[in-house]
């Protein structure tokens, strides 16, 4: 039935808009050469190449794995087509690489593995190309006299500040509505389709409902709200998660402010009640960019407890914050709803997930191709109760510290080349929750870029 639903409101708002010059998304730039379509269409190709290298010591991978340093270089490759058939219709596809065996939560190979030279072969490495966007975008005024617009298909998604949300790394089938009733008005409806079970039952789906709403208040104040539904019937799963966020400019001084409340059944008799809060602050002057943040995500202080009261987040393996924690370290998270690993993997990283951390930043344009950044960070387990319930003694909430470093030079137009350099140093979280007492972690990666 709720398929059907969403069919038939589909279906409604497309033939509720009338043609309107209005486009949501920017003309193609005067100095890219469309490709020759039939009538008034533009055809846009485009595409991005990326080289990484890394090295890596004493990384802890996953909870209880370490290793000694290695060294690898791997690539990703994207190819896309932008087509613009009127003012009001637009259709984008994007491919992307990834790791052989269709392992779509992958976006690169590795060079020499992959049936090439790892062989001693000459062969060319294998690669199977998946779809990382292909969605359908009509915008209109003709139903509510206001823009408004539809956008359906494979999208990269987000809400807020990605602290709740950020599936923007690989995207997720979807359809979207939206409309400005004024300029400082935005308001969306959103139908995920997170996964499908079998398509001739309805109660093995896990399908997500989003409503959101931001305003514009002036440019020191912008306000907005969302609220999220997840759904499995079969397994008497609802999530919900209401999020609040703000953000705005005075002057030199920027902020962002964000806080989630999550309430639902994961299972008969066992509650969602996590929450996450997050501040954000900058002060430019220039050429020096001085940054701040401090967020919480809330832990689990019984292991038996009924309530999963850790924060469960829905976000990808990119960096959401630190260059080596959550990005690629294992981190403090308890996992009582079984969503959301401590340890990352290709397409999943624990967010902030029973994790405190504060941190200090400063970026510095010290040419106009050179910017230079330097980030420092203090993790701590937001509760310890849990793993002191399983390991049956006491528990240090100290998760450890990180210095990370990065320059990034602007060699040509939209050609970038990129150092990072992360150092991690473990607390006695670790070694209490997990036994892990070892050396720091050291993390180096330099990647060279071509977007086109």
């Amino acid at each position: 039935m709720k398929k059907t639903i969403a069919l038939v409101a589909a279906v409604v708002f497309v033939l509720g808009f009338a043609a309107s010059a209005f486009a949501i998304h920017a003309e193609i730039p005067a100095e890219t050469q469309a490709v020759i379509a039939t009538g008034t269409t533009q055809i846009t190709l485009g595409g991005e190449v990326r080289v990484r290298g890394w090295y890596k010591k004493n990384l802890k991978s996953a909870l209880g794995q370490d290793s000694e340093s290695y060294a690898f270089y791997d690539q990703r490759i994207r190819l896309s087509v932008d087509a613009k058939v009127s003012p009001n219709v637009q259709a984008f596809i994007q491919l992307e690489s990834e790791g052989t065996g269709f392992d779509n939560t992958n976006d690169n190979y590795t060079w020499g593995t992959s049936g090439g030279n790892s062989g001693f072969s000459n062969a060319k490495p294998l690669s199977d190309p998946d779809f990382l966007q292909a969605w359908i975008l009509y915008t209109g005024q003709g139903l509510f006299g206001v823009p408004a617009g539809l956008k359906i298909g494979h999208m990269p998604l987000q809400l807020a500040y990605g602290q709740f949300f950020n599936h923007t790394q690989y995207g997720d089938d979807a359809i979207v509505f939206f409309v400005d009733p004024t300029k400082q008005m935005h308001v969306g409806l959103l139908t995920i389709k997170f996964a499908e079970g079998t398509t001739t039952e309805n109660g093995n789906d896990l399908d997500g409902y989003v409503a959101l709403m931001t305003y514009k208040f002036s440019d020191a104040f912008k306000l907005g709200g969302n609220y999220t539904f997840l759904n499995l019937s079969s397994a008497d799963f609802t999530q919900q998660n209401v999020g609040v966020h703000a953000d705005g400019k005075i002057g030199n001084f920027g902020y962002k402010a964000a806080v989630d409340f999550q309430f639902g059944d994961a299972a008969e008799d066992v509650n969602f009640s996590g929450f996450a809060v997050g501040l954000n602050a900058d002060y430019r002057i220039n050429p020096v960019t001085l940054r701040g943040s401090f967020v919480y995500g809330s832990g689990q202080d019984e292991a038996g407890s009924d309530d999963i009261e850790e924060f469960t987040p829905f976000v990808g393996k990119s960096q959401n914050y630190s260059f080596i924690y959550e990005y690629q370290h294992a981190t403090t998270a308890f996992n009582p709803s079984t969503l959301n690993s401590a340890a990352p993997s290709n397409g999943h990283a624990a967010g902030v997930a029973n994790t405190m951390y504060a941190n200090l930043g400063v970026d510095w344009k010290a040419t106009k191709d050179v910017t230079l950044s330097l980030d420092g960070y203090l993790f701590w387990a937001s509760e310890t109760g849990a793993f002191e319930d399983v390991t049956g003694d006491d528990v240090d909430d100290d998760a450890g510290w990180e210095i990370d470093a990065k320059i990034k030079y602007q060699i040509a137009k939209n050609l970038v080349y990129q150092i990072d350099a992360g150092y991690f140093k473990n607390g006695s979280f670790f070694e209490d929750a997990y036994g892990i007492d070892k050396e720091g972690t050291t993390v180096l990666r330099h990647l060279l870029q071509l977007s086109f």
